[in-house]
């Protein structure tokens, strides 16, 4: 066992090392940023289909070459673009997930919900006169 200055210099520059390799590097997921509005689709009945027109809109630091998808379906792409804007029309009865792809790592994604105002009912109402 050592106790010499030279021994506590040397595990300091061990710790030290390991610590540095330990710390990830910036990756471009962090640094790019997507919008989505609105993030909310309103149907007036439960299992209706709900329609709206959403914009997405992203930006980076960098320039990437980046599709957008929903339900592993490409909407648009940008190539070397550092920001980019789409509208499109979105119909659904679920909620749908959007995603923003660099080949097939997802860089970023939002969650456009749907709701309703009415929930469905299970019973049919039957209406008699007499």
């Amino acid at each position: 066992m050592c106790f010499s200055r030279y021994c506590w210099l040397l595990l300091l520059v061990v710790i030290t090392t390991k610590v540095q390799a330990a710390t990830p590097e910036p990756d471009f997921a962090a640094s790019t940023e997507l919008q989505v509005t609105p993030d909310k689709c309103i149907s007036l009945q439960q299992g209706r289909t709900c329609y709206s027109k959403v914009t997405a809109s992203w930006r980076s630091q960098t320039p990437l070459d980046l599709c957008l998808f929903m339900h592993d379906q490409q909407l648009h792409c940008w190539q070397q673009h550092s920001s980019g804007t789409f509208v499109f029309e979105f119909a659904a009865e679920q909620s749908a997930l959007l995603q923003l792809r660099q080949q097939q790592q997802v860089v970023q994604q939002v969650l456009i919900e749907v709701n309703w105002v009415h929930k469905a009912s299970r019973t049919k109402r039957h209406w008699r006169l007499f």
